[in-house]
């Protein structure tokens, strides 16, 4: 790996890709860090000029939009990577496709000319025969939940601000929750609180708006 000196000369140009995939099967268990160290050898593999970070300890540019919970599959997640220099987007795809496990594949890939965030997550989830009380849950004023700090402790936190929408039909469960920089429900835990703990859940949908 090279590190930039600080005698290094003028910056190389950066160019940003927005890149779309789904994680599934038994992909879905791969973590966050297991995505990150994929892709950056994905890249590396297929000798795309990867802009790196400044420092002595540079890192690739590769920032994925959200961080998707163990165990939960997805058919749109997205990634921002950046380049030094530009290539066409069906070219960015192609040299990527093979070079990821089972379960990992890249939809579709676009130059882009500013950051985005996520903001807003949609969620299906199979019900397999449970009934379950949508109205309920969307008229509490509160809804507590028990999470566990890093350090081991547990603490109560409310995510009735994050849960914006939940109805179910056809033995589906549809329901979306938004993502912001003071937190965010989880998947698990609004199932659990509809009394379907370990419903196997996909996120259909990433809402993303310009960051400010």
């Amino acid at each position: 790996m090279i590190a930039e000196r600080p005698d290094a000369g003028p910056p190389s140009p950066r160019v940003l890709y927005r890149l779309r995939f789904e994680k599934t099967g038994t992909a879905r268990f791969y973590s966050h860090l297991d995505m990150m160290r994929l892709f950056e050898r994905a890249l590396r593999r297929t000798g795309f000029p990867i802009s790196l970070s400044a420092g002595f300890n540079p890192r690739p540019r590769v920032t994925f939009l959200s961080a998707l919970p163990l165990g939960v599959e997805s058919v749109d997640e997205w990634v921002e990577i950046e380049l030094t220099e530009a290539w066409e987007e069906g070219e960015f795809v192609k040299r990527l496709e093979g070079q990821f496990p089972e379960g990992v594949r890249i939809r579709e890939a676009a130059r882009a000319e500013g950051r985005v965030a996520a903001v807003e997550a949609e969620y299906e989830a199979d019900l397999g025969g449970a009934v379950v009380d949508t109205g309920a849950l969307l008229a509490r004023a509160s809804i507590p939940v028990e999470r566990r700090t890093p350090e081991g402790e547990m603490r109560t936190v409310d995510i009735r601000p994050w849960v914006l929408r939940a109805e179910a039909a056809g033995g589906k469960l549809a329901f979306a929750i938004r993502i912001t920089d003071r937190g965010s429900a989880r998947p698990e835990e609004v199932l659990r609180e509809l009394g379907v703990p370990g419903a196997r859940v996909v996120r259909t949908r990433t809402v993303m708006a310009a960051r400010k």
